[in-house]
């Protein structure tokens, strides 16, 4: 049974009687060219593990589970149970855990089932950007994101210093992945129709993050300072913050080191300048 169809999915909705739920970000894909389009970015083989967050009526599942040695679907909706096992009978390799997937482990998952190195998925827009956040920070064994995300989202993953869409997840998943933007995906292509266009993207995580600090913890505590107070210059940002407890002086210094102009905004600031900044605190 193909299901990227607005008949197919129809047929589903109706004999279960599937009511669906908004606050779940419950949008079927029904179009076969953009669901190829998630399957080929994602260049699976039977050695690859892939999680899938939010399989809904099983419609990426299907596809992924005849490309990937092995699927682990992570579902919060249980009343998609009866469903998930009607449209997945026969896709041995696939593995649906009914969890929230933002407070489930990947290495510890249940059944004693082995942590995935792939993470493709139609992504419920309300959780999208926390559980990639998440995963990245957390799950360094997941090596490619492939993810169909709201446009705008989107847009911040891939926005580059300067724009009005870079900010703090940009920084994020830039300093781990290296990313671009697959294709633009029309809200027509869902059952029902959201009410903003989509994305897919894809972030390949690079083996070490793409610029070198001495501590984590303190770049993203520098970013969050330097995004937390937009209109201020990156010098009065990071002063005063209470967290990083700079003198002026200090600060001066360490910005004419890393040859940053101190009345810059924080937006302005590339991966690579911020980690020069955390570096210098070091």
């Amino acid at each position: 049974m193909t299901l990227a169809t607005p008949r197919a999915t129809l047929e589903v909705v109706k004999k279960f009687g599937l009511r669906l739920e908004k606050s779940l970000g419950q949008h079927f894909l029904i179009d076969q060219n953009i669901l190829n389009k998630v399957v080929d970015a994602a260049v699976l083989s039977k050695e690859d593990i892939v999680v899938e967050v939010g399989p809904g009526i099983g419609t990426l599942t299907q596809a992924l589970s005849k490309e990937a040695g092995m699927v682990i679907a992570i579902e919060l909706d249980r009343k998609l149970k009866p469903v998930l096992d009607y449209t997945l009978q026969g896709c041995e390799n696939v593995n649906v855990v009914f969890a929230d997937a933002l407070s489930i482990d990947l290495k510890e998952l249940p059944y004693k089932l082995p942590a995935p190195n792939k993470l493709v998925s139609n992504l419920p827009y309300q959780v999208a950007t926390p559980i990639l956040a998440d995963y990245l920070d957390n799950f360094p064994d997941l090596l490619l994101f492939v993810v169909m995300v709201q446009k705008e989202v989107a847009d911040r993953i891939v926005a580059k210093p300067g724009t009005p869409e870079y900010g703090i997840f940009s920084v994020k998943a830039q300093f781990y992945c290296e990313v671009d933007r697959v294709a633009v995906v029309s809200k027509n292509v869902f059952l029902p129709p959201p009410e903003v266009s989509s994305a897919i993207v894809r972030m390949r995580r690079t083996p070490e993050p793409r610029v070198f600090v001495k501590d984590k913890e303190l770049f993203f505590k520098v970013v969050r300072a330097a995004f937390g107070q937009r209109r201020k210059t990156i010098k009065n940002a990071l002063l005063k913050n209470p967290q990083l407890e700079l003198s002026s002086d200090k600060l001066d210094g360490l910005l004419k080191k890393a040859a940053i102009d101190p009345h810059r905004r924080g937006e302005t600031l590339s991966t690579r300048e911020f980690a020069e900044i955390t570096n210098g605190l070091e």
